[in-house]
Order: C-alpha cells, then sequence, then structure tokens
C-alpha cells in the first residue's frame, strides 16, 4: 500500500536511496500545503463563529429591549467578521513562490503581523468599543442615574478608564488562550518545518 505523506512523515525515511534533496524538498513542499490548508480552514471556521455568536447577541438583548444595543452590538460583530476576513485574504495573498522555505518564512511572518495586528485590536480599540455598549446597557437603570448624580467627573472618569483597562487584558488574555487552542499546534509545526528546510539548505 503506498505510504501517505502522515505516515512517511511520522516514521521516517526508511532507505537511503529516499534520502534525496529533491525528493525531500517535494515532501516537505506537500506536507507545508497540507497545514497550511489546516490553518486557513480553522481561521474560517474560527471566523465564522461571529455570525452566529451576532444573531445570539440580537436575539438576546432584544428580549430585555435593548435595541439601540443590538444595533451597536451586532454592527461591532459584523465589522469584526469581515476585518477578520480581509485578514484572511492577506493571509492568502502572501507571493508563492518556487522556493517552500522563502514561501513558507513570508506565511509565517504573515501571521505573526496578523497575531499582532489583532492583539493592537483587541487591546485598544476594542475597549473604546465596548464602552459605549456599557452605557447603553446601563442608560436607563437605577445604578447608572446614582452615579451620574452622586460620582464626580473625576471618580467618573477613573471608572470608564478602569473597565476599558478590565476589557483590555481580557481580550488579550481571551485571545491568546483561544489562539494557543485553536493555532498553537499547527504553528508550531510551521516552526518545526522551517528549522529543517534551513537546516537542509545548509
Amino acid at each position: 500500500m503506498e505510504k501517505s505523506i502522515e505516515d512517511i512523515w511520522t516514521k521516517g525515511f526508511t532507505g537511503s536511496k529516499e534520502l534525496v534533496t529533491p525528493k525531500i524538498s517535494n515532501l516537505y513542499n506537500q506536507k507545508s500545503k497540507l497545514l497550511l490548508e489546516k490553518i486557513k480552514k480553522t481561521y474560517r471556521a474560527d471566523n465564522n463563529s461571529i455570525l452566529p455568536l451576532a444573531l445570539l447577541f440580537g436575539i438576546g438583548f432584544s428580549i430585555y429591549g435593548k435595541y439601540l444595543l443590538v444595533i451597536y452590538g451586532v454592527f461591532l460583530l459584523i465589522s469584526l467578521y469581515f476585518f477578520n476576513r480581509n485578514l484572511l485574504k492577506s493571509l492568502e495573498n502572501v507571493q508563492v513562490t518556487n522556493n517552500t522555505y522563502e514561501y513558507l518564512t513570508s506565511y509565517r511572518k504573515k501571521v505573526n503581523e496578523i497575531m499582532a495586528t489583532t492583539t493592537r485590536l483587541l487591546g485598544f480599540l476594542f475597549p473604546l468599543a465596548i464602552i459605549p455598549a456599557v452605557w447603553l446597557f446601563f442608560r436607563d437603570t437605577d445604578v447608572y442615574m446614582t452615579l451620574i448624580n452622586k460620582v464626580t467627573t473625576l471618580k467618573l472618569g477613573l471608572v470608564i478608564s478602569g473597565i476599558a483597562l478590565l476589557f483590555s487584558i481580557l481580550s488579550i488574555s481571551v485571545y491568546k488562550i483561544t489562539t494557543k487552542i485553536l493555532y498553537g499546534n499547527y504553528l508550531n509545526k510551521l516552526d518545526a518545518i522551517i528549522d529543517d528546510l534551513e537546516d537542509l539548505n545548509n
């Protein structure tokens, strides 16, 4: 029975005739293609999960009559969906070359850029976007009216800053954890292939 790529990769090469540089390079090429497809497939599934989340958000807060919050929240989630989709396109637009090593290093660099961009988004823009959502939720409540009437502008500013900082820490932490769970194994394999190709080229 003909060996699959995964079988060959797992068990290694069994004969000296297989230890030919073009054949090894071809195997790395096929292995990397499978790995990159898995990364893109996971990214798409991860991003598509935002859509049902937006639907649940809309239904959930509509029940409580928070219609302005629904509009604002769904808008943010849909915007995040298209933002992530554009990031995926930039990943797919990495220039394909005949040199597998150069292509994979460019691909890994683009992945790092996407992760850095997403971290900045969650760390700075997301908390600022959440503050209006918190206001829309509490604006008609007794808690909000009490806070407005009894708290000074300085204290209110500190409260808002504290909320923003809390959301920044939480969102970045959740992103790092979910990224490690969803992509950690794939990225480790990608790094290993790049290291192997580097050794092979040397």
